[in-house]
């Protein structure tokens, strides 16, 4: 309880003050909403129910009024028996670091307010020729270097593919600095333990990036050797023979800037311009069209669409006749989407953000047609949580491509057959 101490006073006494009154007052009543939903939750009403505020604000009312119901003590140091697992997968009570109620989530609303301002966005995508065969490993949501994260990276070196994305966040906030309760996350938890090498792996912003202003994506992390390829750029397009792969930056012009916000994900006009050209540049050269972003096109159980999903689709009408694999992260799961076909372009969605973050069975997935396969081996120590963490390859051969997730041991776990481009 010391650290949730410490935390208490720098929230309190250093940090709550300085913010703003109409901010404040927005904060306290998404607190008040989610200390409702997390007393439902530990006494055991979890059922459907998703939460209502971000995990970051779950444990202020508690915070903020000295634990009235118990709530943060029972986070810090939980029994077994009140360790929940939400439709979507989240963790609750779970004792551990990342779970849904975790105190430490609690950090990025100091790291909203403490650093700043927001770096300046760059327009300058690289677009790269690889070679015809490469395997590109994709890790999401893994900058959080616990260890299933360092599992991860493990299992991923071993594989040795020549490229590597992350599909963004960096955990609790993508900080670049030290302070009062302040680490260096983007040097820690993401940077030093990297398995990707210099100058062939990529790193897309995230909302827990933008929790810091970007100043740690792009003062830290883009500006190391080891993203070197990006040219200090958030958004990039890969090519060869075959395929071209576009990294989208859905994150830094979220239209929910609210410190707490980035969630639904957004392209600015130049990204749909760039992924317009992209497209055409793909009809024009015979190649499959590969994406990657951090936010999700579709709801977790993929039976909704995103407003993100409408604006990534609105730029793939060149594409009309032909197949787009689209890989996000954001949702912390696995998962395989059936083929959704949005005019005369077939997308193929898949889920990997499952690298780092503590998650469980995921009843709304299991439950949903729209699935056509999702994570779920079971680590334990629970029936139903705590499921492997892991990370997905893509093996290109000339004109076919292969899909596989592995768990964090390494373990493949789902492949699809050689797809051919089309």
């Amino acid at each position: 309880m010391k650290k949730i101490a410490r935390l208490q006073e720098a929230i309190l006494k250093d940090l709550w003050p300085k913010i703003p009154p109409e901010r404040r007052a927005l904060l306290e009543q998404q607190a008040a909403v989610g200390h409702r939903h997390l007393l439902d939750v530990h006494n055991g009403m979890v059922g459907d129910r998703t939460p209502p505020v971000a995990r970051e604000v779950l444990l202020l009312h508690s915070l903020l009024h000295d634990d009235p119901d118990n709530l943060l003590r029972d986070a810090v140091a939980p029994k077994a028996s009140l360790t929940r697992v939400g439709p979507d997968g989240q963790i609750y009570f779970g004792g551990v670091a990342y779970d849904s109620t975790d105190p430490w989530w609690l950090y990025c609303i100091w790291a909203w307010e403490e650093t700043g301002p927001t770096d300046p966005f760059q327009d300058a995508p690289v677009v790269l020729q690889i070679p015809d065969t490469a395997t590109l490993a994709i890790l999401g949501d893994w900058g959080g270097n616990n260890t299933p994260a360092q599992q991860v990276a493990t299992a991923v070196r071993s594989l040795s593919p020549q490229y590597y994305v992350h599909l963004g966040d960096v955990y609790y906030a993508g900080t670049d600095k030290k302070g009062v309760i302040e680490s260096d996350y983007q040097s820690e938890n993401f940077l030093y333990v990297w398995p990707g090498a210099a100058g062939k792996s990529f790193n897309l912003n995230s909302n827990h990036d933008m929790y810091a202003h970007a100043t740690g994506y792009y003062g830290t992390a883009l500006a190391s050797s080891l993203f070197s390829a990006q040219a200090g750029c958030s958004y990039f397009a890969l090519f060869n023979s075959g395929f071209r792969f576009i990294g989208l930056d859905t994150a830094y012009f979220d239209p929910n800037q609210s410190g707490l916000g980035f969630m639904n994900g957004a392209l600015n006009p130049l990204q749909e311009k760039f992924l317009h050209n992209q497209a055409v540049a793909a009809v024009q050269a015979g190649q499959e069209l590969v994406l990657f972003s951090h936010h999700n096109g579709l709801s977790i159980d993929g039976q909704a669409t995103t407003p993100l999903w409408d604006q990534v689709i609105a730029q793939l009408a060149p594409l009309a006749g032909k197949r787009v694999i689209w890989y996000w992260g954001h949702e912390h799961l696995a998962a395989v989407y059936a083929p959704q076909n949005v005019g005369n372009v077939t997308v193929l969605p898949r889920c990997c953000g499952h690298g780092c973050i503590p998650w469980g069975f995921a009843t709304a997935l299991r439950d949903s047609k729209q699935v056509l396969w999702f994570e779920q081996q079971i680590l334990g120590p629970g029936s139903n949580y705590f499921v492997t963490n892991g990370f997905a390859t893509l093996k290109v051969d000339g004109a076919s491509i292969m899909e596989s997730f592995f768990g964090q041991d390494g373990s493949s776990h789902w492949r699809s057959s050689s797809l051919v481009n089309q």
